[in-house]
């Protein structure tokens, strides 16, 4: 087991980006972490009772010390989400080296399989009548580790997007021909932002809901990464290779006015916009993966 940190800004004001200088705030074990819809707790994998099991933190501990833990078992878990209501969270769970998707209510009750082949990275509509995943279910893709690319792995070349309802019907795809990953609706539901892999390259997309107008927001950029909207939709915030280390940026979610947010030591990747729109909560990657909390760009 690995100790992991999360970080806070030094009081640095919002005009201060990119940010150079973190501090430590609270000793976890922590990553992937997904704010509530009201903002008052965070789901997240943490090993802290052994294994990578689905926990909940709330934003507010100075320790930790409150975090409960939400799944049990053998498997390993990941890239849990919440639904709208806050009522159920999706996960993906690991069995036997290939990754589902699952669902559960919000005290982890009922847990159940929504989809099987290679599945990851599961978000909700706004109006939680769908959920949106990466999966390999189109092409019966296994995972294959690839140590030497830079973003990713092999698997992540044979992704689509597909979406399917939280009673496990209607699926439905929406991409083809593979490199689709870390997508997310837009908070009208009208768009969904995506990474899309193509050999060396690592770009952020923007499409309508229902796949069409797909279109290149990193313009000549080509190691971008780890998208998420802003929680007005208005601005998308990334991961960007700068100086041989991913830093995170801001940019208009048609791609213009692109500004860089950290310039630290580490790599800083998987950001999450709180749902106020004060607080930008990411991964940080130096040796382990740590977490991160600042002050969102005004």
């Amino acid at each position: 087991m690995t100790a992991l940190l999360l970080f806070a800004l030094l009081a640095a004001p919002a005009a201060g980006f990119p940010l150079q200088k973190l501090r430590p705030l609270t000793w976890v074990v922590d990553y992937e972490p997904f704010w509530a819809p009201d903002g008052g707790s965070i789901v997240l994998i943490s090993s802290r009772h052994g294994g990578m099991k689905v926990h909940l933190l709330s934003p507010k501990t100075a320790s930790g010390s409150d975090m409960r833990q939400l799944t049990i078992g053998d498997d390993e878990d990941d890239s849990p989400a919440w639904s709208p209501d806050g009522k159920r969270i999706a996960f993906v769970r690991i069995h036997d080296g290939v990754s589902r998707i699952m669902l559960m209510n919000a005290d982890g009750s009922e847990v159940r399989q929504l989809a099987g082949g290679e599945s990851i990275h599961p978000t909700w509509s706004p109006d939680g009548a769908r959920i949106l995943f990466n999966t390999t279910l189109f092409v019966g893709a296994r995972k294959t580790k690839e140590p030497d690319r830079v973003i990713g792995e092999l698997i992540d070349e044979k992704m689509d997007l597909a979406t399917v309802r939280p009673d496990g019907s209607d699926l439905r795809r929406l991409t083809s021909g593979g490199g689709t990953t870390y997508a997310s609706y837009s908070p009208d539901g009208a768009w969904i932002v995506h990474r899309r892999a193509r050999g060396d390259s690592s770009k952020i997309f923007v499409m309508r809901a229902d796949g069409a107008d797909d279109h290149d927001v990193s313009g000549v950029s080509t190691l971008d990464g780890w998208p998420a909207w802003s929680s007005d939709g208005k601005r998308i915030v990334f991961s960007r290779r700068v100086a041989g280390r991913f830093q995170l940026f801001v940019m208009d979610r048609d791609g213009g006015n692109p500004r860089q947010l950290t310039d630290a030591i580490g790599e800083y990747t998987n950001a999450r916009w709180s749902p106020d729109g004060s607080t930008i909560l990411c991964s940080r990657r130096l040796g382990d993966i740590n977490l991160v909390t600042f002050p969102a760009p005004g």
